[in-house]
């Protein structure tokens, strides 16, 4: 009865550390799976990121060609002090000698900062709390000149008639704490948020209907200014002259050189945002690549020791078989399958664990880089991978035990005990 209850809680012992070393293996193998899927999902969102910079910088090149014949005219030294200029100048500009199209806005700065207050460094007009654009919501002025931003982030951009309808910056949306569907006052007029667009230099301005701009900022029939595109290059000197010698007072600005101020920021903007990227997904990726290396070995050793252990103990075992004719390879094939069967466990384990935590062991485990937005989810190589890795671990971490076993001599094994 004695030696029947001992068997019994030898049992109980060895099946309990079975389990335990599975769910230890099982935790290696979730965190094996998460991490490989966080670091192709990271280098997932590094290419996208890549691919819509590089469509930015072909943009910004047409953008560059179109500004290099464009001009900005105003009633005097500028945009924001200068008189408003009468909407009837609109088709006076239009039909001069070789001016393509004039596209009348408002631009007026609303509010003061308060010093340090806000994050708009850099932006044109940033002392203003924001700046109000009215520009018009013709889809064909839009598409040719761009007179709305591009880089919506969210939401959608404003569409034809809309005149209770705004478009504002992702700076605002901190500023304000505001966002798609709130409401955004101008001097007592509520606007809903229709977008939000990426910031770049213009980090402070909203975009609105001009007409809705007229009406709210109390200039109905007149413009802060005109932005007049040229047939061609060599002609924005001659028309920029004939502005100003037409109309006393006011100031001609070419865009080209307002494109040599900002430029070079926009291009510095996009160049340390695609390096911010590489940096992060490098360090992700060399992270990841110790922790899989790390959680193969524990794998290995976990189960070496659990086998290892099991054939000192089972020594009186091994030498019984031997006796009844089990072969050496007979008796390594058996050791071997037990390390098998707990990587198959606790692979499977894992795979139910990772399914569920995945997103939150990579996040966990890689801190991925806030300039990647990276998001997790589980594909089937991954998981295939992760169960090889429970297979392999057990086959490696059985495979000097096992030899082991097959090497015990009977008369040995019946003698030591």
């Amino acid at each position: 009865m004695l030696t029947l209850r001992r068997a019994f809680k030898n049992i109980l012992r060895r099946r309990f550390r079975t389990l335990l070393v599975s769910l230890v293996l099982a935790l290696c193998v979730a965190v094996f799976i998460s991490t490989i899927v966080g670091v192709d999902a990271s280098e997932a969102a590094a290419t996208d990121m890549m691919e819509e910079y590089h469509a930015a910088a072909e943009a910004a090149v047409e953008e560059t060609e179109l500004w290099m014949r464009a001009m900005i005219v105003t009633g005097g030294a500028g945009p924001f002090s200068s008189p408003p200029i009468d909407e009837d100048v609109v088709d006076e500009v239009s039909s001069m000698d070789d001016v393509e199209a004039v596209v009348p806005m408002i631009m007026k700065g609303i509010g003061q900062r308060e010093q340090g207050e806000g994050s708009a460094e850099g932006s044109f007009g940033s002392n203003f709390e924001y700046i109000v654009h009215g520009v018009p919501l013709d889809p064909a002025l839009d598409e040719q000149y761009h007179t709305l931003p591009v880089n919506i982030v969210d939401g959608r951009n404003l569409e034809e008639g809309e005149d209770s309808a705004i478009l504002i910056s992702e700076e605002l949306t901190d500023y304000f704490e505001a966002g798609v569907g709130d409401i955004f006052d101008i001097d007592g007029t509520e606007l809903e948020i229709v977008g939000v667009y990426s910031s770049g230099i213009w980090e402070t301005d909203v975009f609105i209907s001009l007409s809705t701009a007229q009406d709210v900022l109390s200039m109905e029939g007149q413009v802060s200014m005109l932005a007049v595109y040229t047939e061609s290059t060599s002609a924005v000197g001659d028309v920029a002259d004939e502005i100003e010698s037409e109309y006393p007072g006011s100031m001609a600005i070419p865009l080209s050189y307002v494109q040599s101020q900002f430029g070079d920021v926009i291009q510095q903007q996009q160049e340390e945002t695609l390096e911010k990227a590489s940096d992060g997904l490098h360090t992700i990726q060399n992270l990841g690549l110790r922790i899989i290396l790390v959680s193969g070995i524990i794998g290995v050793l976990l189960i070496f020791g659990l086998m290892f252990y099991t054939v000192r103990e089972r020594t009186k075992e091994i030498g019984t078989l031997k006796a009844l004719g089990f072969s050496n390879p007979d008796i390594m094939k058996q050791f071997m399958y037990e390390g098998l069967y707990i990587g198959l466990i606790g692979g499977v384990i894992g795979l139910a664990v990772a399914t569920v935590a995945a997103s939150l062991f990579s996040s966990w485990l890689l801190n991925p880089s806030e300039t990647l937005d990276v998001s997790v989810g589980i594909t089937l190589g991954s998981m295939l991978l992760g169960l090889g890795l429970a297979v392999v671990a057990g086959a490696l971490g059985s495979l000097y035990p096992a030899w082991r076993a097959s090497r015990v001599s009977p008369m040995e094994a019946l003698r030591r005990e």
